[in-house]
């Protein structure tokens, strides 16, 4: 059996790139995916995606480093939402609503103020995958492994204060703190990977994957194994489809995440249908 066809890809340098860059922003997004999922949180992994965003074009406006000016905005969101939930005892959703339209429409201006970023607004939205370069993946690579150890440091302390603050309160925890550490793992996260594959792929991996291991399973270990594992699918599957179709790549991962997600919700049907009637019969 020739499998000239899974190799051929790889005989290109930006090519490589993409599949090493995808697939290590699918294992990050699938660590702290889990997390945003289960706590019910998915839409501030959008709120910061979107303004890590309005972060970039700060950056493109004044010359500054564009990662910078992305994280800041990112983990200044994210602590925003914290600070209101707790502190001011305002709703997750409603802190939500608060800081993401303010700090959008601060995008909007720098936006009117710049006539020549239409272009950059496009690449920053959708991203470049074939187009990440290897300072990127040094990049990506470094948080990644950064955000795995801590992770694994921390992981019983986090989950115990992220799903139970009232109980890791009175265990003595330093909920705030941990729970700082989380916005500011998932700002690290969105900050590293937007530049190089777009919001909108972002958020794909950061969620999807984990909404569709939560069908399965409720274990966070479970969980993060197999939506890293449906990550990497994704991924990979996407980027040879874009490579022999002439697909947008980003475009095509999106849609796998999507089609993976209503395959687990069709199968989990089906399996409650078979127990109901097994249950059914015995009685």
């Amino acid at each position: 059996m020739n499998f000239q066809w899974i190799t051929e890809p790889f005989q290109f340098a930006f090519m490589t790139r993409a599949f090493i860059g995808t697939s290590l922003i699918a294992i990050l997004a699938a660590i702290i995916g889990v997390f945003i999922v289960l706590k019910g949180l998915a839409f501030i992994g959008d709120a910061v995606a979107h303004t890590a965003f309005t972060g970039l074009a700060t950056a493109l406006y004044f010359g500054w480093p564009l990662h910078l000016g992305a994280f800041l905005l990112a983990f200044v969101t994210a602590v925003g939402i914290t600070f209101l939930n707790r502190a001011a005892k305002v709703r997750h959703d409603t802190a939500l609503a608060i800081l993401f339209t303010g700090v959008f429409a601060v995008g909007v201006i720098i936006m009117a103020r710049m006539p020549n970023f239409a272009g950059d607004l496009s690449a920053l939205l959708l991203g470049s995958v074939l187009g990440i370069r290897i300072q990127e993946l040094y990049m990506i690579g470094t948080t990644a492994v950064v955000i795995i150890a801590l992770v694994w440091l921390v992981f019983h302390h986090l989950v115990f204060a992220v799903f139970d603050p009232v109980g890791a309160e009175a265990a003595g925890l330093p909920v705030m703190g941990l729970q700082l550490l989380l916005m500011l793992m998932l700002s690290a996260a969105v900050v590293v990977s937007i530049q190089a594959v777009g919001v909108i792929l972002v958020m794909a991996l950061l969620i999807t994957p984990a909404a569709t291991a939560g069908i399965f399973t409720k274990n966070i270990v479970k969980m993060m194994l197999l939506a890293g594992g449906l990550g990497l699918a994704a991924a990979w599957t996407g980027l040879y489809l874009s490579y022999y179709f002439s697909l947008p790549p980003g475009a095509v991962i999106v849609i796998i995440t999507t089609g993976e997600f209503a395959i687990a919700q069709l199968l989990q049907q089906i399996r409650t249908r078979i127990l109901r009637k097994v249950i059914t019969s015995e009685v």
